[in-house]
């Protein structure tokens, strides 16, 4: 009999009854993040139907090769991203028991949330970048909506921290139009 079962039962009791209260915590986040894998993929989809009608309609039999639909591999990679979401949660509530929590900063629910947010930010540019496509023709990249993405948030920012206090918005704009001076 293997002497492990009781430490390893006992291990599983504590932390997978923190991580089913984290996951009951964060549920509509990853409500958020199952619906936005369903998009992503409905919207890749029409995005790779369209290009692949545009290879055929120049005849490029490459492009057809390059943009026919696949089922297997989308259902794969979506059920990936799922797998993946559930990681990054797990990890940011790791991340928060083992070193926000014991340092007083924050609860692991944060963390867990920064952690399922950093997947749903990466998705939400997928999409963006698909619907660019299908709806008006530009071809729009990942990075550029990050781009677009972080622009928002730092704005976003320097609006908050100026209703808080008018000097910490300004010193937050002057810091940030120090950092694009430099580039």
């Amino acid at each position: 009999m293997d002497s492990n079962v009781g430490k390893n039962g006992f291990t599983l009791a504590v932390f997978g009854g923190e991580m089913v209260a984290v996951a009951f915590e964060l549920r509509y986040m990853i409500i958020l993040s199952a619906v936005l894998i369903f998009t992503d993929l409905w919207w890749g989809h029409s995005d790779t139907m369209k290009r692949y009608c545009e290879a055929k309609a120049k005849g490029d039999v490459a492009g057809m090769d390059k943009y026919k639909w696949h089922k297997s591999r989308a259902l794969r990679r979506s059920a990936n991203k799922a797998v993946d979401y559930i990681t990054y949660l797990v990890l940011g509530a790791f991340i928060g028991l083992g070193i926000t929590e014991p340092m007083n900063d924050f609860s692991h629910v944060y963390t867990a949330a920064i952690g399922l947010g950093v997947g749903c930010v990466a998705e939400l540019a997928s999409i963006i970048g698909h619907f660019c496509y299908v709806k008006f023709g530009i071809e729009v990249t990942i990075a550029d909506v990050l781009k677009w993405l972080l622009l928002f948030l730092v704005n976003f920012l320097k609006a908050v921290f100026r209703i808080k206090s008018k000097e910490l918005g300004d010193a937050l704009e002057q810091t940030i139009n120090e950092k694009e001076g430099a580039k």
